[in-house]
């Protein structure tokens, strides 16, 4: 007697086909994964996969997408904690993304490096455009929140998140270098720069919130040592 046919709703079969790609992704590489590869995986056909998704570059802004929710979503119950105040959560909604990105940096790399080939410039920009619909609202809503306890003061919160979120993707020619170098001793004096522009970086975000220099912590150590993971793999064609 043949088994019935499972029919899944569209968003379960979407976050199947993401499931898929970002395990191959993670195992084989961005270029050693097929669509084809992604379609054997999930057990579904051309049509079903293409329904939900273009190319693979569509995955990629899809993954980056679901990433940022995920993160966002670790920090609900801290960002919702009435007996924080607004730097508190700022502070713990910045941390939590720093040790979301040291925990998985090797498959964020393996995943995500595409975007950070100097040809795909806009993928980059696509990818961006969707985790900031997911990260400004966030930033948005704390910033609203510290002005009315006067924990910041800055005349526009909307504005405030919108700088904030745009200069912390400003770093992509530095990342594109970081990503593409396979030398150890290159790759730790890119770090550093990356690290010393993002600690001033964190400088210019205190200005805009009105806070003493030295508050907000952007730079990180060790998610840069983690991403050091594929330094001694040969790199991945173009």
């Amino acid at each position: 007697m043949p088994f019935p046919r499972i029919v899944k709703s569209a968003p379960a079969r979407r976050d199947e086909i993401l499931d898929a790609a970002q395990r191959l992704f993670a195992g084989n590489g961005y270029d050693s994964t097929s669509v084809s590869q992604i379609i054997a995986a999930v057990g579904v056909s051309k049509g079903a996969f293409y329904h939900h998704f273009e190319s693979k570059e569509d995955l990629v802004e899809a993954l980056a997408c679901r990433y940022a929710r995920q993160t966002a979503a670790l920090t609900e119950a801290e960002l919702s904690d009435p007996t924080l105040d607004a730097f508190s959560k700022l502070a713990g909604f910045l941390g939590t993304m720093r040790r979301h990105k040291t925990e998985t940096a090797a498959e964020l790399r393996a995943t995500f490096e595409p975007m950070f080939r100097a040809e795909n410039l806009q993928l980059f920009e696509r990818t961006q455009r969707a985790v900031t619909e997911v990260v400004r609202p966030i930033l948005t809503r704390i910033i609203v929140e510290g002005v009315a306890e006067q924990t910041f003061d800055t005349p526009d919160p909307e504005s405030a998140a919108e700088t904030i979120m745009h200069l912390m993707t400003s770093n992509r020619e530095l990342i594109v270098e970081l990503y593409q170098t396979r030398d150890r001793l290159h790759f730790e004096r890119l770090s550093q720069r990356l690290l010393d522009k993002m600690e001033y970086l964190g400088t210019v975000i205190d200005r805009i919130l009105g806070l003493p220099e030295g508050s907000i912590e952007l730079a990180d150590r060790s998610a840069l040592d983690a991403l050091a993971c594929a330094l001694d793999r040969p790199p991945t064609a173009a």
